[in-house]
Formats: structure tokens, C-alpha cells, sequence
């Protein structure tokens, strides 16, 4: 493991612990040494002083003492241990090969890691009467050990940096440190140090191998030498295998398990026995004296020559780069996430410092604009946004404003009330009343006089069937032509039935917009609406404007939102955007289920949980994760075929949906509902790359598929056809292709095609008869639409196909080994975001309070909301799921902060006045 974080609980055991393995005593090398600024403070410096260490761990700290005093006893955590350690071919040239400038390159490596920690991580937790705040202290204490092996004493150059749980608050007093960014940010920690270590290690004259999140070797240590010292890996891959699961497919927990159950008790080893022992198991893996040597003197040579001089205009590049694919996910994002980020794409060539220097120059040119960044707890961090979201956003306000009050209403107030009166009846006649939401929505939309209009409606109340049909109809009837639209094909499928008229998604619309008779007025309506990014908005709009269409979105902002960039319904609905709501929820057919629904919608989690206790569902808890998907499985295989049909399971990581659908698939299969032979499936699954990623060599892996999104004639490649990764070539930027036909593309990522390609990686599925699968991706020739599902009806092994049946009764052939065909995937489990839009009798939900940026309201809300009748709830803690989901609200930044938005009455307020509100704000 690169990077690692872990909880000291005991202030003796940890003092003994670190004092036991000083290696680089005899070799003049300090085995310690005090880092941070409150270090500073406290004039700790230099090796670290063994008394002192132990009072720091106990709490005392410049006469105070720090913890809490419960039931007489004094409770105080004695810090965090974070352990950085160098890749392994980096090791073995500074054990085994000697290269001691290896080790001072990994210590300098290290200090950069924790001043960055200290920067952006360190911080407080400060009362102010009733409430809690976090404030950022910029300041740790930090004992540092670096050690030279690891458990298994195979050569492991790795520092433990033990974070004291003691930090100086504003006001001077010594406080103890929240340590949450120090756990969610693990990941970074480990990025910014292997960075920088890369970059000191080319200085030194070696040639590097870039790899996957800023991993890296040393060129010239062969993967064969670094098995030959990678003991501790083999021993976890076996325990991984005996639990039937790879290093690859295996969870963070599933490798947590692992390395305890494996983990060896620390030996106390002659260091110069252990050297000479290392160096006959080189010899034998055919690294031997001579070639260590070899490539040492090669690097010092290199060294000397100043070959690796540093470019700033790589760092600029990297800046730009990483700003624009963290900008396309996150309207706003940390300042550390940036760094990890351009660190990555300049890996090697570019350093921590360089890449603060680019940061400053890219925000004075106003590439990068200043805005907190708030994590999903709540805590703010520096961070930025990006002048591209800034602009994205402006034009969807802009547009939205210039159009209030620029068209004349569909209908006049009498004849939209005559209308809805009518459709009304007519419900009420086929037993489906209307209630006085849907009445004064759908006149609200009929009169309105604005170029764009909102629907704001919750789960379950009815928007498409009543206002959005009534408003489809009366519109079409009066000369307006209705074009339906949504963000996911399987909901503009669903809109178009109900509309009677064509569904499109917004992405195909933004490419060929759906058209009307020349001079005819048309109205688009957007379902989902919340689903649809900042930018993809502003582009909606502006065709909106060029086509003189009118605009109706429609969509739930306590939902979840958009994968990319901004939250555009929310925020229009914030700057004013006239809005008919529907608040009065009917799906539910249990009013216990319908009170925990409308508890989620405040963010009440408890007396959402205490509504399904009341006969809404049921919460099932269990601590291992393992036992809850068994639990999961059976409940799901105990129920008939029907049943199966009517119920939902959601799991919202796209690891546990997939951990999931395996214990299901076993169920099924001892229940006799998966039935005769399987035929083995190399399906295709989209690798979700951003723009920015596409262009980045490195997110490619031979296997891939790739299709392209538009034709390149010149380049012989046809919009939609799948080509095999072959190979990559970083340096070059070179991706080499295949097509299913066997011509070959040398694809130059930096000329042509990126940006406008979906990559897919292979996922090994088996399909036997009664399997439900679900298509991945949209193929209007074919019928499929990508979400809808289809039952496995026949496989026939020989021939490799599938024969499935879909919801309409269509019968479809499928070759496993046709690359159209593999865009499938198994239909029993979904994640949030799959399942929003759907509706089921019963839902069945995994909520693990752990999962800190999967478990928020939104996705509790959009879970239970999917029962008409039950919600049934997993989980591994109901109090801590509880305090979870109440923190957790999941709200999404904008890059234009909400107090710069003016707010508005869109009835009262005219388009010109707005205009010029939004003008003063420089929007």
C-alpha cells in the first residue's frame, strides 16, 4: 500500500511500536525526525525526542492537557498514523542496489506530502454555543520513522508519520484535531508524495515507467525483480483468492481483511544480514551486482548531465489540463484536489512547488477563479472554479431572463381552465382524481408568458400523466408543436409514450434538433431536468433561442443531480425562473411508506426510519457487508417470478451493485431459477472518462473498445464503430486500434477524435436461461435502449448466443462475441442513479453509513421514493446511518455562487428588469 491511514488507540503501544525499528542508526541516517509548524511552535526539531513523543500521544501539550473526561476516565485518541511508502523498484536500487540518494529523495518526497496535509487537512472543531464548526489551523505536530523493510523483510523504504492529536486553534489554545480530511483525502496524500518522489527520481538520472493515479517504476528493475521482494503482496493475493477474488476485484475492506489476516509480527533483523540476503535473491532473479551497478552509474551519469531540467510551461499544461477534467465533474473543486491532479498529468517532470506557481499564474489570468470548496459534510477548503463553468452558468441565467415575458401564453386563463377541467373529469371517470397541484401547474404552464419554464414536482406526484400530457395535448391542438426530451434515453422513451410523440434524449436533440414545420411554434419538454449539467443547459438554451422554441423543465431538486458540472435546475429555480409546484405525492399506496418518503424530502432520516418501522418496510442491520448481501440475495430469490418483477434493489456503488448481483445470481441458481448451461460473456462497460480523459493516453488499457461519436472520414473511422485497444504509447500520445475487420488506426490523441469517443473496458459476465440483463447503451437500429430490460430466454454455448425477450414481449438474438451485443449487463441490482425514474411495489436498499460520498439525502430520498408500497433498508448501523444521511445533505456547488444570484418573483418581476439585475452582477 503507497498511502495509508490508521488510528493509534493506544499512546504505549505506539511509542514501543515506532522506538523498535531504528535501521538507519548504524548508517547515520536519523530514523526520526519532528515535522509541522506547531513542531515548530513547541521547539521540537531534529530526532524525535522519546519523552516528548509519549506526552504528545497522551495529550499533554505546553501544560495542557487535551481529551475528554467521561464517567471520571479521560478519554484522548493519541493521533494518526500516515504511512507513505516509496513504489518497489525504488526500494530495491536504495537497498539492494545501495543508491542511498533514493532514501533522502523519499524523506524530501515525504516532507512535501505532510506540508500539504498541514496546508489543506489540518483543522479543529470549534463550539460556538449550539453549533459545530470546523476551522482549518494550518498547523500539526508530526513524529516521523522511516524504515527501510516491511513485515515479510523484503526491502520497503516507507516512512510512518504520526500525526499528534493536538493542533493550534486562532485563538492560541491547543485543541485536538478533526481528522476527517485526513481520511477522505488518503488517496491524495499518496498521490502528492509518489509525485513528488517521481520527479526527484529522474532528477537523479533514472528513467521512469509512468502507471495508473501517479503510480510509477524505475526503468531497468524488471517486474520479475520486484515479485522476487513483493512477498507481502503474494500473501495478500493468496488470502484474496482463497476468498475467491482478485487484487483487481477486490473491495478496500476485502484487502483491509486480507492484509490483517496475513500480517506478520515485526522481527527484529541485522540490517547488513538482510542486505546480503537481498542481494543473492537479485542475483537469482537476474539482477545481479553488475547490472545494479550498471544502472546506478547510468543514472548518475544521466544525473550530471542536467537532461532533466524543469519546463514551467509543463506545469502551466498540467494546470490547464487538470483544471479542465476536474471542472467538467465539479462546478467547484479543493485546491488539494487540483494539485493531486496536474501533479499526475506532469508526473515526473513537474513538482509540487511548479505546480503552485502554475496555479497562482492560471487565477491571475482569471483561468482559475477563487471560490470555497464545501465537502459533502459541510467543511470548506480552498478551492476554485473554472472560467468555462462560469460562463456556462451566465448564459443559462441570461437566456432564462431574456426570455420572461417575450412569448404570448398557449392559452387564455378561461380556456386553460377549461382545459384542465376537462382532463380532469375525464380522470376522474377512469378513477384517478386530480388534486389541486396538477390543476394549477398545468394552467400555470398553459398561460405563462415566459420563454422557459419550470416544473418542480417530487417523486410520485403524477407530473407526466397530468400536467405534462394535459399541456402536450392543448398545446399540440392550438398549433404548438411538443417535442419530448429527456437526459437518459430510457425517460425520453417514457415521455414520448405518455406525450404520445417521439422521445429523444438531450444529447441527440443538441446534435439534430427534433424540428417542426417551418414557422410553426414548438415547445421542448425536458423530463428530468435536475439530471442535466451546467453546461449541456446553456447549449439546450441557447438552441431554444435559435429555434424560438419554449422550454419546459421538468425535474425534482432534491433528487440526484447531474454526473457532470452544476446543478442548472436548482440554481434557475434560486435566480427566480417562474416555476409551477407539485408537492402532493400519490405513488405511494402506503400511507407508512408515503410518511417516510415525505420525511426524507425534509432530511429526516429518523422519523423516515421510524414510518417504515410503522409498516413502510423494514431496517435490517448487520456490521459485515458480506453477510447483509447474503441476507439480500436470499430475500430477493425467495420471492416468485412476479415478485422478482415487482421489486427493486438498489446499491449505490457500482463495486457493491456488482459484488451484489453475484450473490443474487447464486440464490437464483439454488432456487432453480437460473437454469441450464452458461454461456461466458466479455460484456462492455462504459469507463465514464471525461473529455479532459479522453485525451490523456494513460486512461486507455489494451482491451478497451473504443467507439467514436462522430465519422473521421480521412482516418477511415465511421461514427459508432468499435475499435480494440491494441496499444499505448504515452510518450507519443499514440493509441494503436483495431476494427472488427482487422484494419489497423494509429490513433494521435492530440490530432484527432478525443473528446468525441466513448471508451469501454471488458467485465466478464455469464448468461443462462432466466437471467434479466439490462442494454448499456443506445442502439436505435437494433431496438435497444440503453436501461431497458430483457430476460434471457436461451443460450445456446456452441454457437455463443443469447435469446431474451423484452418488456414488450420483442424477442432479440444476441452474439456474445459481436462487439453490438456486448453492451449488456446483468439487471438485478441498481445504483441510485440507475434508479431514479423507476418505480417498483417493493425496493429493497444496501445503506452503509460508511460510504461517504454514495449514502446523503438525495440518494435516501430517490431510494425509498421508488416504493409504491415497501422500502426495505440494509444496513450496517441504523443510528450511525441516521447521523449519516442528517449530515449528508448532498447539495452541489455552482461556480456562481448563490448570494451573487439576485432572487426573483418570476411573476411580478418583468425580463428587462432582471436583465439588468443579473448585468449589475456581471452575469
Amino acid at each position: 500500500m503507497v498511502a495509508s491511514v490508521s488510528a493509534l488507540t493506544s499512546s504505549a503501544q505506539a511509542s514501543s511500536y515506532y522506538e523498535a525499528d531504528d535501521y538507519y542508526t548504524d548508517g547515520g541516517l536519523s530514523p526520526s525526525e519532528w515535522h509541522g509548524k506547531a513542531a515548530e511552535e513547541l521547539g521540537l526539531s531534529g530526532d524525535v525526542d522519546r519523552d516528548a513523543f509519549r506526552e504528545l500521544l497522551d495529550g499533554k501539550v505546553a501544560g495542557q492537557q487535551l481529551g475528554t473526561v467521561r464517567d471520571g476516565q479521560l478519554e484522548h485518541r493519541p493521533g494518526w498514523d500516515v504511512t507513505l511508502s516509496a513504489p518497489k523498484s525504488v526500494s530495491i536500487m536504495a537497498e539492494v542496489a545501495g543508491d542511498r540518494r533514493l532514501i533522502e529523495a523519499h524523506g524530501e518526497a515525504v516532507k512535501t506530502a505532510l506540508a500539504h496535509v498541514e496546508t489543506h487537512m489540518a483543522a479543529t472543531r470549534v463550539r460556538h454555543g449550539g453549533s459545530v464548526s470546523r476551522e482549518a489551523t494550518g498547523n500539526l505536530v508530526v513524529a516521523s520513522f522511516q524504515h527501510g523493510t516491511s513485515r515479510a523483510q523484503d526491502p520497503q523504504l516507507h516512512t510512518h508519520n504520526v500525526i499528534m492529536n493536538a493542533t493550534r486553534g486562532e485563538d492560541g489554545s491547543w485543541r485536538s484535531l478533526e481528522p476527517r480530511a485526513i481520511y477522505q483525502l488518503q488517496k491524495q496524500i499518496g498521490a502528492i508524495y509518489r509525485q513528488e518522489l517521481a520527479l526527484k527520481v529522474r532528477e537523479l538520472g533514472y528513467e521512469i515507467a509512468p502507471g495508473k493515479e501517479s503510480m510509477f517504476e524505475i526503468k531497468g528493475v524488471s517486474a520479475d525483480v520486484m515479485a522476487a521482494f513483493s512477498t507481502r503482496s503474494a500473501e495478500i493475493e493468496a488470502a484474496l483468492g482463497e476468498r475467491g477474488t482478485t487484487r483487481e476485484e477486490a473491495s478496500a475492506a476485502e484487502k483491509q481483511v486480507a492484509a490483517l489476516d496475513t500480517r506478520q509480527a515485526k522481527v527484529a533483523t541485522d540490517h547488513g544480514s538482510l542486505v546480503a540476503d537481498w542481494r543473492e535473491t537479485a542475483d537469482r532473479a537476474g539482477f545481479d551486482a553488475d547490472a545494479r551497478l550498471s544502472l546506478v552509474r547510468e543514472a548518475e551519469v544521466r544525473a550530471a548531465s542536467g537532461l532533466h531540467l524543469r519546463d514551467p510551461s509543463i506545469a502551466d499544461r498540467a494546470v490547464a489540463h487538470a483544471a479542465d477534467k476536474l471542472g467538467e465533474r465539479q462546478s467547484v473543486f479543493s485546491v488539494a484536489a487540483l494539485h493531486e491532479e496536474a501533479g499526475r498529468v506532469g508526473l515526473g517532470k513537474v513538482g509540487y512547488a511548479e505546480i503552485g506557481d502554475a496555479i497562482g499564474r492560471a487565477t491571475k489570468e482569471g483561468e482559475l477563479v477563487d471560490r470555497t470548496f464545501v465537502d459533502r459534510r459541510g467543511a470548506a477548503f480552498t478551492g476554485f472554479t473554472t472560467r468555462q463553468n462560469i460562463a456556462a452558468e451566465k448564459t443559462l441565467l441570461r437566456i432564462e431572463a431574456h426570455g420572461r415575458g417575450a412569448f404570448a401564453p398557449i392559452a387564455s386563463p378561461l380556456a386553460a381552465a377549461k382545459a384542465v377541467a376537462g382532463a380532469a373529469a375525464k380522470a376522474e371517470r377512469s378513477g384517478f382524481g386530480w388534486n389541486a397541484d396538477q390543476k394549477a401547474a398545468t394552467e400555470q404552464l398553459l398561460t405563462s408568458r415566459n420563454r422557459i419554464t419550470a416544473v418542480q414536482g417530487y417523486a410520485g406526484t403524477a407530473k407526466t400523466t397530468t400536467v405534462l400530457a394535459t399541456f402536450a395535448r392543448e398545446a399540440e391542438a392550438r398549433g404548438v408543436s411538443v417535442v419530448a426530451l429527456a437526459p437518459t434515453a430510457s425517460a425520453a422513451m417514457t415521455l414520448g409514450e405518455a406525450l404520445g410523440t417521439r422521445g429523444d434524449t438531450v444529447a441527440r436533440h443538441l446534435l439534430v434538433p427534433e424540428g417542426s414545420a417551418p414557422g410553426q411554434p414548438v415547445a421542448w419538454i425536458v423530463d428530468e431536468a435536475s439530471l442535466l449539467s451546467a453546461r449541456d443547459t446553456a447549449r439546450l438554451f441557447e438552441l431554444a433561442e435559435k429555434h424560438d422554441a419554449r422550454l419546459v423543465l421538468v425535474g425534482d431538486v432534491k433528487q440526484l443531480g447531474s454526473v457532470e458540472a452544476g446543478a442548472a435546475f436548482a440554481q434557475l429555480q434560486r435566480a427566480g425562473i417562474e416555476t409551477a409546484t407539485l408537492g402532493e405525492i400519490v405513488r405511494q399506496t402506503n400511507s407508512a411508506t408515503r410518511d417516510a418518503v415525505l420525511a426524507s424530502i425534509e432530511g429526516d432520516a429518523k422519523k423516515a426510519l421510524a414510518a417504515l418501522d410503522r409498516g413502510g418496510g423494514a431496517i435490517v442491520e448487520g456490521a459485515d457487508r458480506g453477510e447483509r448481501f447474503a441476507a439480500i440475495a436470499e430475500r430477493y430469490a425467495s420471492l416468485d417470478r412476479a415478485s422478482r418483477a415487482r421489486t427493486l434493489v438498489i446499491e449505490p456503488s457500482r463495486e457493491g451493485r456488482d459484488a451484489l448481483t453475484a450473490d443474487i445470481r447464486q440464490a437464483l441458481g439454488r432456487a432453480g431459477a437460473l437454469r441450464g448451461p452458461a454461456v461466458a460473456v466479455e460484456s462492455l462497460v462504459n469507463k465514464g472518462l471525461t473529455r479532459a480523459e479522453t485525451r490523456d493516453p494513460l486512461s486507455y488499457d489494451k482491451g478497451d473498445v473504443v467507439r467514436f461519436t462522430r465519422d473521421y472520414a480521412d482516418k477511415g473511422v465511421a461514427r459508432g464503430e468499435a475499435f480494440r485497444v491494441e496499444g499505448v504509447n504515452p510518450a507519443k500520445a499514440a493509441v494503436a486500434l483495431r476494427s472488427e475487420d482487422g484494419r489497423e488506426i494509429d490513433w494521435r490523441l492530440r490530432q484527432w477524435g478525443a473528446g468525441n469517443v466513448q471508451v469501454f473496458e471488458a467485465q466478464r459476465l455469464e448468461l443462462r436461461a432466466g437471467d434479466s440483463i439490462r442494454f448499456t447503451r443506445n442502439d436505435r437500429e437494433a431496438g435497444r435502449v440503453n436501461g431497458a430490460r430483457a430476460e434471457v430466454t436461451a443460450v445456446d454455448v456452441d454457437a455463443k448466443t443469447a435469446t431474451v425477450r423484452g418488456s414488450q414481449g420483442q424477442v432479440q438474438t444476441l452474439h456474445v462475441d459481436a462487439g453490438r451485443d456486448r453492451h449488456i449487463a446483468h439487471g438485478y441490482v441498481d445504483t441510485a442513479f440507475a434508479a431514479q425514474g423507476r418505480t417498483a411495489d417493493h425496493v429493497i436498499i444496501h445503506a452503509d453509513s460508511r460510504a461517504t460520498n454514495l449514502v446523503d439525502q438525495k440518494s435516501f430520498y430517490v431510494g425509498i421514493s421508488r416504493a409504491k408500497q415497501s422500502a426495505t433498508i440494509f444496513t450496517n448501523d441504523r443510528a450511525k446511518l441516521v447521523s449519516a444521511i442528517n449530515e449528508r445533505a448532498g447539495a452541489v456547488q455552482t461556480a456562481i455562487a448563490h448570494a451573487a444570484m439576485p432572487a426573483a418573483d418570476a411573476q411580478k418581476t418583468a425580463g428587462s428588469a432582471l436583465a439588468k439585475s443579473l448585468a449589475a452582477f456581471g452575469l
